[in-house]
């Protein structure tokens, strides 16, 4: 048995089917963790309903023309969480090395963010990281701890450079964090500089920024969006972009170097399931969007 299969239990696949893993370039799974949420915690219930939603929702994308019933996806169940943070993200790492040395795109929904890093941590240092955010998530502790949702992206940035970091829709930190990305390197877009432009000149910017690094990765913090298209997160903020900014987005991330991508922060139980519909479409266009391009080299 492999060191993955220890950590992955079954659940109702996503889009309703699982297709072989052999036979799959992108394989899906989930984290259901979210022990550092510190305001509405939440979002360990996103991966099943993410399942449950994405069986009941139409396959055909019509930003890449893409039949998504014709692309296949292994659903390899839920990592085996556990109460200690950093046993956790040893876990994801793990499975996140597993895949990625077979050649798959690994799709991780989350849970928290914290587990971001885990994903990160197991991927070449030559690396662009996109992060669709509300929040910076850079301070260098946040309640005595190094280690939290709060603080994933200082710890990631610390691992592959400021300078391999772009967070796009932010518009929410503290003085400090913005300091940080003043003095690094780190970029960021918020939604003004967004609507200032012509969308697809946001577009252009990820891709640009993307060329620059060998491999790419795409993280979606589904509270980028305002909370009028997505209300069930855990850190909810307002003047947030829409649904069409994020989607188009998205699509503007994928390249042939992506590595992988990942879904966080839908709180479920927060809503009446438009959050994790809203999810599920993100996946959905990500896996259109790559299916659309060439395979990773």
């Amino acid at each position: 048995m492999s060191q993955s299969q220890l950590y992955l239990s079954s659940r109702l696949a996503f889009t309703g089917i699982s297709s072989p893993l052999e036979k799959s370039r992108f394989v899906f799974f989930g984290v259901p963790f979210d022990r550092t949420s510190t305001y509405k915690p939440g979002s360990r219930f996103a991966p099943s309903a993410l399942r449950d939603i994405s069986a009941n929702l139409e396959l055909y994308s019509i930003r890449s023309n893409v039949d998504l019933e014709k692309i296949l996806v292994h659903d390899a169940g839920d990592i085996d969480t556990v109460e200690d943070l950093n046993e956790t993200l040893r876990r994801i790492t793990a499975v996140w090395k597993e895949l990625s040395a077979t050649g798959k795109i690994p799709i991780m929904a989350g849970g928290e963010h914290t587990v971001t890093k885990a994903a990160i941590d197991a991927l070449p240092t030559d690396i662009g990281l996109v992060n669709l955010d509300a929040h910076l998530d850079l301070r260098d502790e946040f309640l005595g701890e190094k280690l939290s949702h709060a603080t994933f992206m200082r710890r990631v940035a610390e691992r592959i450079g400021p300078s391999h970091v772009m967070e796009v829709g932010i518009r929410a930190f503290s003085k400090p964090e913005l300091d940080y990305c003043h003095d690094s390197g780190l970029q960021i877009i918020t939604p003004q500089d967004i609507r200032k432009n012509p969308l697809d000149k946001t577009g252009q910017r990820i891709r640009t920024f993307l060329s620059g690094f060998t491999h790419s990765y795409l993280t979606v913090d589904i509270d980028v969006l305002d909370p009028a298209y997505a209300p069930g997160v855990g850190n909810p903020e307002p003047d947030g972009i829409t649904t069409d900014e994020l989607l188009t987005l998205v699509q503007a991330a994928m390249n042939r170097n992506t590595r992988g991508f990942d879904l966080v922060e839908v709180s479920p139980q927060l809503d009446s399931g438009q959050t994790a519909a809203v999810g599920a479409k993100v996946i959905f266009e990500a896996i259109a969007a790559l299916s659309s391009r060439s395979p990773t080299k």
